[in-house]
């Protein structure tokens, strides 16, 4: 199982903090992409992403995930390209439909019905897959109308290509493109687009486990990830947590490191081979690294 850990501190020196978690052993290193999420503001993908690939010498980085609500498709794939190289070849573009509504209603942008949120991704996914892939993309769509005759650098093995999945749409439609599947079993919890806790956890496991039928149906082969929200530690406030999850897929993920840590080695017997932290205290990591690495 590989562990990805998500830069979300918009306070850290994204280089200091990416030195320091390459040499603790994590597996992958990644960028939130958001303005920000109720009150807490997020460092920009970009700058960041950039920042860490410059500082590190051998951990994967990847974003997690490029906000399609936020970014032009054309701008991703040029960015992608350009992070591969400068990266020499560690960088994987991971690219989501994005759900957060207050940050971009308060940017001056309409936030889309459900349905052209999941559309919009689809047609962007399959451009970002052209432009990667050969540095060309001709594509229109109900969403897009794309021309592009050359975008660059195109390096020897363009960056791999992650998509996060929530719905059946998304999986029977993105899945063919991609080169990793990430699961976001959590996604009717921010349909709403905001974050419901209550939701969440009435998510059962077996809603997890046809997810992954589904995309092994579309893609024996490929390998599955999952976004996994959590929150490791024995203080009131994980405790809390951990009692309001209770006892069905995501009750696994929040508690004691040594409840996490099991939760996730179940994810790896479900035949998950990545799993993305993003806790809502950083110090989970922490706590987390001696059961994991």
């Amino acid at each position: 199982m590989e562990y990805v850990i998500n830069l979300m501190d918009v306070d850290a020196n994204p280089s200091e903090w990416a030195r320091q978690r390459e040499d603790e052993g994590w597996h992958v290193l990644s960028v939130a992409d958001h303005l920000y999420t109720g009150t807490r503001p997020f460092p920009h993908v970009w700058v960041a992403i950039s920042s860490i690939a410059t500082s590190t010498s051998h951990v994967k980085i990847t974003t997690s995930f490029v906000n399609n609500l936020l970014r032009s498709p054309v701008e991703v794939a040029q960015a992608a390209l350009l992070l591969q190289k400068v990266s020499n070849g560690r960088f994987e573009l991971g690219l989501g439909a994005g759900w957060a509504k207050d940050e971009i209603v308060d940017s001056g942008m309409d936030y889309p019905l459900p349905r052209d949120r999941a559309g919009g991704f689809i047609e962007a996914i399959q451009i970002i897959r052209s432009l990667i892939t050969d540095g060309t993309c001709d594509f229109h769509g109900d969403y897009y109308q794309v021309s592009v005759p050359k975008l660059g650098p195109v390096s020897d093995l363009p960056p791999l290509l992650v998509g996060s999945v929530g719905g059946p749409r998304t999986v029977r439609e993105v899945t063919p493109h991609l080169d990793r599947v990430e699961i976001k079993a959590s996604s009717a919890s921010t349909r709403g687009g905001n974050l419901d806790l209550s939701v969440m956890a009435e998510i059962p496991e077996e809603h997890l486990l046809s997810m992954i039928e589904r995309v092994r149906e579309i893609r024996p082969d490929i390998e599955i990830g999952m976004f996994v929200l959590c929150n490791a530690g024995t203080d009131e406030f994980t405790k809390n947590l951990a009692a309001n999850m209770g006892d069905r897929l995501f009750g696994r993920f929040f508690g004691s490191p040594e409840k996490v840590a099991d939760g996730l080695g179940w994810l790896a017997e479900q035949g998950i081979s990545r799993a993305q932290l993003s806790p809502f205290d950083d110090a989970s990591f922490n706590r987390l690294a001696p059961h994991l690495l």
